[in-house]
């Protein structure tokens, strides 16, 4: 206890304190939030201590303007965003956020049982135990049971058939590796997500046939892992396929599996799976990954870019025009000056075509799912030129023209084989002589922001 507790003096002083609290920061900032401050019992737990009483004050402030800023833009992941802040995430625990999320943003919103943190429900719950959901991040620690048709502890007693070969979502991290390949000079190496849906009841079957033709690769006499199957919460009957990072070279061995023709399995010809790929992002910086956003959602690009995707503006890939709005670079600079944390901050929804907010990799979540090698191949070929073209092209060089000039370069086409086929397939005239000054280096851009 303080030894000023028990003064008149004190006691007025705190509750003088409490009073102007409560005036400043719930009239000006949080007023419009239906009542978000702490309730009285709380308060008193800070008034032994003056100092953490102001450094609480000052976060709710801060906490109560960011949120006020999330309500004029209408953007409930500004506000997910900033609930689920490190400096923010112990605010509330007296305050019912989901409700005022939902009566104002009017998504239905989750709370994580084991992080604690705020989640759009239709694209991150995912269900334990038939009891409490939890996010994507937090999934991992769980595997899915095809018997109690839900997540389960991964000790849980209630084992099913299909457990041996298809893991809980993201329960293949730790055993998937780099495969060495050619690419390994180049540093830029590529992972892939498949999603697929399987028809009738012979899931186990399908997963076998997978497991047993493409999973092992050899090199040097070493065996390596080149894919596992996981359960994914957002596929009606299915798994999804990952892979290890590797070089181009590599997967257009192993997915030669792909080169048939399949019977009781599908992705492109659903609503459910899509095909992502896992580019690392170690050796990016902030000026080439957002010339890489510009180009992928340019409106000039959208015929080439949804010619390649196969989809329009999927819920899980959605593409905007980031010329129009520049909110997200800006929010990105302001984020911080380290250079991680600024591409990870270069799109709020993680659901974006172009998503940054995993740790190592950029994730071209953009393309539709595949069961067609040459399709599959495509859309890795894509991805990787993509990210060598607006490496090195100017801001004003980020065009359809200026692409398929770089992928026809005689030092592109054996890394483009199957992208530029697939594109002369669907009505595309390709350069006969394509110029070889494309890359001029543009280091004004961010200036073109301001």
């Amino acid at each position: 206890m303080s030894r000023f507790n028990d003064t008149p003096v004190v006691r007025e002083r705190l509750f003088r304190q409490s009073k102007y609290f409560r005036k400043t920061v719930i009239r000006d900032n949080l007023n419009p939030l239906g009542g978000l401050f702490p309730r009285q019992d709380y308060v008193r737990h800070y008034v032994n201590n003056l100092a953490s009483w102001h450094v609480m004050k000052a976060k709710y402030r801060c906490l109560g303007i960011a949120l006020n800023n999330s309500l004029k833009s209408n953007n409930i992941y500004d506000a997910l965003y900033t609930l689920n802040a490190s400096e923010h995430i112990n605010l509330f625990v007296r305050t019912n956020m989901i409700d005022w999320l939902e009566e104002n943003f009017r998504d239905s919103v989750f709370n994580c049982n084991d992080c604690d943190k705020y989640f759009l429900h239709d694209d991150d719950y995912h269900n334990v135990n038939d009891d409490y959901g939890v996010c994507n991040c937090c999934i991992r620690s769980y595997r899915w049971s095809e018997r109690s048709g839900c997540y389960v502890d991964r000790d849980s007693d209630n084992d099913d058939d299909n457990s041996d070969l298809i893991r809980s979502y993201h329960g293949s991290l730790e055993d998937l590796e780099h495969i060495p390949s050619a690419y390994d000079k180049r540093k830029i190496l590529l992972g892939m997500e498949l999603e697929i849906e399987i028809d009738g009841d012979n899931l186990r079957d399908k997963a076998e046939d997978i497991l047993n033709n493409i999973t092992d690769y050899w090199k040097d006499g070493k065996r390596y892992t080149y894919c596992l199957l996981e359960n994914d919460g957002s596929l009606d009957y299915g798994f999804e396929m990952v892979t290890s990072w590797t070089g181009l070279d590599v997967h257009a061995e192993q997915l030669k599996y792909f080169n048939q023709k399949f019977r009781n399995m599908r992705s492109h010809n659903t609503n459910t799976c899509g095909l992502h790929v896992h580019i690392d992002k170690g050796e990016m910086t902030t000026l080439h990954a957002s010339k890489l956003i510009l180009f992928i959602n340019d409106t000039n690009n959208l015929h080439l870019i949804k010619t390649i995707a196969r989809r329009d503006n999927a819920s899980y890939a959605k593409f905007k025009d980031k010329k129009a709005d520049k909110s997200w670079l800006k929010h990105s600079l302001n984020s911080s000056s380290v250079k991680e944390r600024q591409l990870r901050h270069l799109n709020v929804d993680r659901y974006e075509a172009l998503n940054f907010q995993n740790e190592r990799t950029i994730e071209f979540r953009l393309f539709k799912g595949s069961l067609v090698y040459s399709t599959i191949m495509a859309c890795l070929e894509f991805a990787y030129a993509a990210y060598f073209f607006t490496k090195d092209a100017s801001i004003n060089n980020l065009t359809t023209f200026k692409f398929l000039e770089f992928i026809c370069l005689d030092d592109n086409k054996s890394d483009t084989k199957f992208l530029r086929e697939y594109l002369v397939k669907k009505g595309f005239t390709l350069p006969v002589k394509p110029s070889k000054t494309i890359a001029s280096i543009n280091t004004s851009m961010l200036v073109t922001f301001e």
